[in-house]
This record gives C-alpha cells, sequence and structure tokens, in this order.
C-alpha cells in the first residue's frame, strides 16, 4: 500500500462528507487535502482511542517528532510521506501542523473554559488552523481568504459545541423543575443552572 492509498484508506473509513468533496478537486490538491485530513485523523484516533491521558500524550509527542523528520525530509509514516512533498508546494507552514497536535493534547487537560477567549483559543487549534491550512492547499488569490477560513473553522467547532450546550442547558431546566415539583422530604435538594459564569465543553 502506497502512502497516497493508506491517507485515501483513512480518510475514507472516516465516515466523513469531507472525503467526497475532496473527489472533485484536481489530483496534486485532492491528494494533498486527503493527506492533511488523514493526518488530522491520525492525531485525533491518539486522543480518542487512548484510556490512558499519559499514554496519550506519548504518543502526540512521537508525531511532533514526526512533524519535525518532515520537516527534514525525513518522514516515516505513511501520513507524513504522503504530506511531505506537499508541505513545499503549498507552503503549508509546520507550526500550523504542530498547532493541530497542541489542540488534541488541550482535550487530556481541560474540558471546561471559563470564558469565550479562551474557548476561542481551543478552537483556533483544533479547528480553524485546518482551515488555513486548506487554504493554502485549495489556492487562494485574496489574503482574506485567510480571515475567512480562520472564521469559518471556528464557526464549524462552535457550532456542535452551542448545540451541546443547550442540549445541556435544557436537561437541567427540566431536571430542576422535576426537583422543584416535588414536596417529599426525598426531593429537598435544588440545583442551580448558571450558564453564564462558566462554558462546559465535553469532548
Amino acid at each position: 500500500m502506497t502512502p497516497e492509498e493508506y491517507c485515501q484508506q483513512k480518510a475514507a473509513q472516516s465516515g466523513s462528507s469531507f472525503y467526497y468533496s475532496f473527489l472533485f478537486l484536481p489530483p496534486q490538491r485532492r491528494q494533498a487535502i486527503t493527506a492533511l485530513y488523514a493526518f488530522c485523523r491520525e492525531v485525533d484516533d491518539v486522543v480518542d482511542e487512548n484510556s490512558d491521558p499519559q499514554v496519550a500524550r506519548t504518543s502526540l509527542g512521537w508525531w511532533r517528532s514526526e512533524i519535525a523528520r518532515m520537516a527534514q525530509d525525513q518522514p516515516n509514516h505513511p501520513v507524513t510521506r504522503a504530506l511531505h512533498p506537499h508541505v513545499k508546494t503549498f507552503d503549508l507552514p509546520i507550526d500550523q501542523l504542530l498547532a493541530i497536535i497542541d489542540g488534541m493534547e488541550m482535550d487530556l487537560s481541560q474540558t471546561r473554559y471559563l470564558d469565550f477567549k479562551a474557548l476561542e483559543h481551543y478552537c483556533w487549534h483544533v479547528a480553524s488552523v485546518v482551515g488555513l491550512l486548506s487554504a493554502r492547499i485549495f489556492g487562494f488569490t485574496d489574503e482574506r481568504t485567510l480571515q475567512y477560513a480562520e472564521k469559518l473553522g471556528l464557526a464549524f467547532q462552535l457550532t456542535p459545541i452551542s448545540f451541546a450546550m443547550w442540549a445541556k442547558t435544557r436537561e437541567e431546566i427540566v431536571f430542576t423543575c422535576l426537583f422543584q415539583s416535588c414536596s417529599s422530604s426525598r426531593c429537598r435538594h435544588r440545583t442551580s443552572s448558571t450558564p453564564n459564569t462558566a462554558i462546559a465543553l465535553n469532548v
């Protein structure tokens, strides 16, 4: 299996509709975005599939070293071997690839953000930076495209978070109402919902 075939299989197995949109791109851009997507899947799976945070951190550390090897033209993994030629062709910043890994590591240490600035910082690392890299692969002629890509990535990440917050708040409201309507001595506890004091992000 070639590195390109490995990335294509990785992307197809994700079940994401993104994969099918890649098929409409010219061959070189399609291979580049598929390799980038496969990289994102690999580092995301490190966090999702490891129950031990320390093991996950060690694996992410390996990926940082692998990105460094790729920058020195010595990639080992099929994904970085597939991505390597496109780094120069599309001028993909190495620090942005490393930022994606940083974002995955955030999931291991923090799941609650107390203000929007902190949440936005997280979203930039796990979504906006992917948009910035993708924009370079797709090809852009207007610098404002990078601003749009950054904001679109933020929107993509905030949408499921906002829905999860709405669902959680709705559950708490129902839960509170049930407790307040119970006159039994076993139901004297009260719950309070304060969604404005903290942004809860379950990842």
